[in-house]
């Protein structure tokens, strides 16, 4: 209500019976002002209607017993799973990678970074050859292992 007072006695009436001859404006006083002025009543907001969120139900099914979620093997068409020392021998090898590609950006990460790679990596370079061997005629494991280095732990100790 004070600011549309405010607001209406800064206006003037532009009709010319009331506008001096010498162009000069005189103020009229607020209270011939306030009793022209109709307040409006206040605004009602209509809140947007809530729909109710349809209901999903979602079944999860847990993985089966022993199972790894690994990249597919290069040989597509193999319908038969790796075998167990072989699949658990690349997800090993693979966080023992992971973490051997890391920032130490401090301290403390140097450490974490140091103690899962020490964790992880100790021992695979020969568990790698020895899977090479026992499994040298069966393309799809020759294959998957190809991308691994041979020695990463000799190199990890220079």
């Amino acid at each position: 209500m004070m600011l549309i007072l405010a607001l209406a006695a800064g206006c003037r009436d532009s009709s010319s019976e009331n506008v001096p001859a010498d162009n000069s404006v005189t103020p009229a006083p607020v209270a011939a002002i306030a009793e022209n002025v109709v307040e409006a009543a206040p605004l009602k907001v209509a809140a947007a209607p809530v729909r109710p969120s349809p209901k999903v139900t979602v079944k999860a099914h847990p993985a089966p017993l022993g199972s790894l979620d690994l990249p597919p093997s290069p040989d597509a068409a193999q319908l038969t799973a790796f075998p167990d020392e072989v699949t658990s021998f690349m997800v090993v090898r693979d966080s023992c990678d992971h973490f051997r590609g890391e920032e130490p950006y401090d301290g403390e990460r140097r450490v974490f970074l140091t103690e899962s790679v020490a964790r992880l990596c100790t021992g695979t370079d020969a568990r790698l050859a020895t899977l090479r061997r026992r499994y040298a005629g069966d393309p799809s494991v020759v294959s998957a292992l190809r991308g691994y280095e041979d020695r990463i732990e000799t190199a990890r100790r220079n």
